[in-house]
């Protein structure tokens, strides 16, 4: 087993599409000579990053210096872990399949647009389109989980189709729109528009009771699947969203679209 520790020569100032990355075996003569693109142009990964290769108990990527404009990080990134000290751009774990990624920092847009296992986690803010599908495509999240410690944009898990996306802070507008499956967790407020077109899935709310005709009330609901939700959050990632005791108002919908949803509100 390999850790790997890549730190930025440079700063960067224009995009560095990174997504050769997943090419990584932890291996060192592999990774100095692995092709990426910076300003439209081809460099070698080693002309612009320091690389240490050291000994550990588990296979870890490790990336300090990057910044908004590194797009790309842990395309299709199916094994290990991959740790961002700093703030990414665009298309972080797109299509990715296992493994662990963890950023300490913030993010731009599409962030596990596409993915269908692994497990995400931001320590600060996401931009728009969390889990919801890639440009020119109507396939959202497929699976895996999302864990976004501080805010995020508009359009959060749009025709999302499995596995779990939690924030702990305010989503934008136009959350969950179309959402065919999966579990969405908000704590705090959202925007307009939540779960339109909505046919199954679940949302579960913390802070704001939602006025919409699309969706009917059904009534007080304690569920076993939100104590198994509880758990394995609890599980992988030390969260732990609410109390197995804790009830829940719960809505159906999208019913102008015919959709059977679940949107879970804590009572207070």
């Amino acid at each position: 087993m390999k850790k790997v520790i890549l730190k930025a020569k440079i700063n960067f100032k224009s995009e560095l599409n990174l997504k050769n990355l997943n090419k990584i075996n932890f291996e060192e003569k592999i990774i100095s000579k692995i092709n990426i693109l910076y300003d439209n142009k081809e460099f070698e990964l080693q002309e612009l990053f320091k690389i240490q290769v050291q000994k550990s108990d588990k296979n870890e990527l490790i990336i300090f210096g990057t910044n908004r404009n590194c797009d790309y990080l842990g395309w299709k990134w199916r094994k290990g872990t991959l740790r961002i000290k700093s703030d990414v751009g665009s298309f972080l774990g797109v299509q990715m399949t296992n493994g662990k990624i963890i950023v300490e920092g913030s993010c731009e847009h599409h962030v596990g647009s596409g993915m269908t296992g692994g497990m995400i986690f931001l320590k600060s803010n996401a931009c728009d389109f969390v889990g919801s599908p890639l440009p020119g495509s109507k396939i959202g999240m497929n699976g895996g989980l999302i864990v976004i410690n501080g805010k995020a944009g508009n359009f959060l898990g749009l025709q999302m189709r499995r596995g779990v996306i939690f924030v702990g802070e305010d989503v934008g507008n136009n959350c969950c729109n179309n959402m065919i499956a999966g579990t969405v967790i908000l704590k705090k407020s959202f925007g307009d528009q939540l779960g339109l077109g909505m046919k199954r899935g679940s949302i579960i709310l913390f802070r704001k009771k939602i006025k919409c005709a699309n969706f009917v009330d059904s009534g007080e609901f304690r569920s076993l699947f939100l104590s198994l939700l509880n758990n394995y959050l609890l599980k992988v990632s030390s969260l732990k969203p609410f109390s197995n005791k804790d009830k829940f108002i719960r809505l159906i919908g999208d019913i102008k679209m015919d959709g059977m949803g679940e949107i879970f509100v804590k009572k207070n």
